[in-house]
């Protein structure tokens, strides 16, 4: 299992490097021999995927001895290595295998030419759908050399043309191969500098490449991970700086697009396996890439790329975290249907194997049965997957409490999955008014729960009718469905443009027939720049308001308008004199009478006549009434009335616009 990062850890050292390098860290814990251990099939607690573990029968049985898968192809025969002990001078020797899926049976093997010597053997790292495993060997004194094997046990060793084949710790090694039986992988110079080559199964064939861009300083270069089934190949060169970046070559043109950087890749963590910048491991059949890249906060990230170039969101684990040697998700294979398999350490530094979908949906963690709960001696145990095939079978390894390794093959079958993320309607973002939110979930009989500024579980309120949002807010909410983990909290946050309203003074004293003022503040939030009219309400009577200005329309900073407050002072009442009667009425009367009198004496005049005659004086006489008494006077104006009024003042935004009000106390004073 000290190779269960082989794919990651050969691109950034070697296999002769990572092999002693790890060695040199190995425990001395030993255990007795576990002889022949059949392969057997574990589901794991409450169903879901099925882990069968294997170990070659000549496998070491010693701390970080044992067996690991690395490649596995569509029919689900796996290859890979397994480590054993010869002799005490020999701690750690390499071999090749393949594992029947059909049968489960182990066909052991050793390159023609390999070393037998300490860190020295072969190296199996892919196979195709024929059964011919793709590889390297280190011979006797540790240079490099590839081979392929065939189904029949025929050996083909070679070398890259222009690689050393007689330097220590350099040389040939490949490290995929399509469906087809193509390779890729990379040489290693006089210079240990890295270069890329791909080698045609049908002609045998080799083309050798290096990225634009690649550094030529020792360690810099070229290095392929992978290639697809069309035959193109992604992988990352090293610049003169150290940083890595992705580059993918056309299988059909053999043209090279370098300078693949996820977004977000920086300066990575540092240790015995690591690397800063973007790290491509897996290429599927229509060129969209996936890998992991190192970020600013000291994490690795799963990524995916499709062909046109766009990246989709950080793959991160759940509970992936920094802990020990590799901080953070790792994603190291992808097959064609761009499912995702790799693995994740926890905070314990812990490794969890997990799978993500095409959809998004990651599954994890993903731990063998028999794995590790904890690290062996200062090492990181747990469960690693490192190979995926097109029916969705896992390859990987894992250690034991032991600390020796062990091969699985892992089918996720009915696997539980994560419900679907729930969606918000209007999306979030920023509203001029009033908003009414549903939120859904794709996910059949899916429950949803929600929450306003905390975060939503199963006792939470459930979703049943749009929720109306005028202020800003933040939704959460989750999906729960029977057959499904919960989902991810989704969060939505709204944000309304607003304004508050101030005033200051918050009250006045103003003498009857003065004028007060004060002023009133609108500051914007959110963004508000509409514009705010005021009107004010309750004033006392012979009181006026006005407002200077009548409105304002704030641009990203408080502006204020000056209200202006008018009272009315008292007025006293005007004495107003009554003339006497005025001497043309009193001459009409005098005259009236007069002629009465005379009638009378000559009894000259008629009953109607005198009727008419009496009307008349008394019409005259009631016309001179209101002349008649002494002196007056007119009305006057009590003013505004003395005491303590609340004012109100609105400042609304117009229609369907936001509306806010303030008071202002005053006291009238005579």
């Amino acid at each position: 299992m000290c190779l269960a990062v082989l794919t990651l850890a050969v691109a950034c050292l070697s296999p002769h490097a990572v092999l002693r390098t790890w060695a040199s860290i190995r425990g001395t814990f030993t255990i007795g021999s576990f002889g022949w251990w059949p392969s057997k099939s574990v589901h794991a607690q409450g169903g879901g995927p099925t882990f069968t573990e294997f170990e070659v029968p000549a496998a070491g049985t010693a701390m970080l001895q044992g067996t690991t898968g690395l490649g596995i192809n569509a029919a689900g025969d796996i290859t890979g290595i397994y480590i054993t002990a010869p002799n005490a001078s020999t701690p750690n020797l390499a071999h090749g295998f393949i594992r029947s899926a059909a049968t489960g049976a182990f066909t052991p093997f050793d390159a023609p030419g390999a070393g037998t010597a300490k860190n020295e053997g072969t190296f199996a790292f892919s196979i195709d759908t024929a059964d011919d495993v793709a590889g390297m060997y280190s011979d006797s004194i540790d240079a490099y050399h590839g081979f392929v094997r065939a189904a029949d046990g025929t050996f083909t060793p070679f070398d890259v043309p222009g690689a050393p084949t007689a330097i220590t710790h350099r040389g040939t090694v490949p490290l995929s191969s399509n469906g087809n039986g193509d390779i890729t992988g990379f040489y290693v110079d006089a210079g240990a500098v890295r270069h890329g080559f791909v080698r045609i199964a049908a002609t045998g064939i080799i083309t050798t490449f290096d990225s634009p861009g690649a550094g030529t300083a020792s360690t810099d270069g070229t290095v392929p991970i992978h290639i697809g089934t069309a035959g193109d190949v992604t992988g990352y060169y090293k610049d003169a700086s150290g940083a890595f970046h992705g580059f993918i070559r056309n299988g059909s043109t053999g043209v090279i697009t370098p300078a693949i950087d996820a977004p977000g890749a920086s300066m990575g963590p540092s240790g015995k396996v690591s690397f800063s910048g973007t790290l491509p491991t897996g290429i599927d059949a229509t060129g969209d890439i996936a890998g992991t890249y190192a970020g600013t906060d000291g994490l690795y990230h799963g990524f995916i790329r499709a062909s046109n170039g766009t990246f989709s969101p950080p793959i991160d684990a759940p509970n992936a975290a920094k802990g020990g040697l590799f901080p953070g998700t790792f994603a190291v294979s992808m097959n064609d249907s761009e499912v995702i398999a790799g693995f994740y350490e926890d905070s314990n530094g812990l490794n969890h194997g997990f799978v993500r979908a095409a959809d998004g949906t990651i599954t994890a963690p993903l731990d063998a049965p028999g794995a590790s709960t904890g690290s062996i001696s200062g090492f990181p145990g747990g469960t690693v997957n490192l190979s995926i095939n097109n029916s969705g079978v896992v390859a990987g390894g894992y250690f034991d409490t032991n600390g020796v390794g062990h091969g699985f093959s892992l089918t996720l079958g009915q696997i539980e999955s994560q419900a679907a993320t729930p969606t918000f309607n209007p999306p979030a973002g920023k509203y001029a008014t009033a908003q009414s939110v549903t939120i859904s979930d794709t996910t059949p009989g899916a429950v949803i729960h929600f929450a306003i500024n905390a975060t939503p579980d199963a006792s939470s309120p459930t979703f049943s009718a749009p929720i109306p949002v005028a202020n800003s807010e933040t939704l959460e909410a989750i999906a729960i469905a029977t057959g499904f983990s919960n989902s991810a909290v989704a969060t939505a946050v709204y944000t309304f443009p607003d304004f508050t309203v101030t005033v200051n003074p918050t009250s006045l004293t103003i003498p009857a027939g003065q004028t007060g003022q004060a002023t009133f503040t609108v500051t914007p939030e959110n963004g508000f720049d509409s514009q705010v009219n005021f009107a004010c309400s309750g004033l006392p009577r012979e009181a006026t308001c006005t407002f200077d200005p009548p409105n304002v329309t704030p641009s990203g900073a408080p502006i204020s308008s000056m209200l202006k407050l008018a009272t009315t002072a008292p007025s006293a009442a005007v004495p107003v004199s009554n003339p006497s009667f005025p001497p043309p009425l009193y001459a009409l009367l005098f005259a009236l009478l007069a002629t009465m009198l005379a009638a009378v004496s000559r009894r000259a005049v008629s009953l109607r006549a005198w009727q008419l005659l009496a009307l008349l004086v008394l019409l005259l006489a009631a016309a001179a009434l209101p002349s008649c008494g002494g002196g007056g006077s007119s009305g006057g104006n009590p003013g505004t009335p003395a005491g303590m009024t609340v004012v109100s003042v609105s400042a609304a935004a117009g229609a369907g616009g936001p509306s806010h009000g303030a008071s202002l106390t005053i006291t009238i004073t005579q």
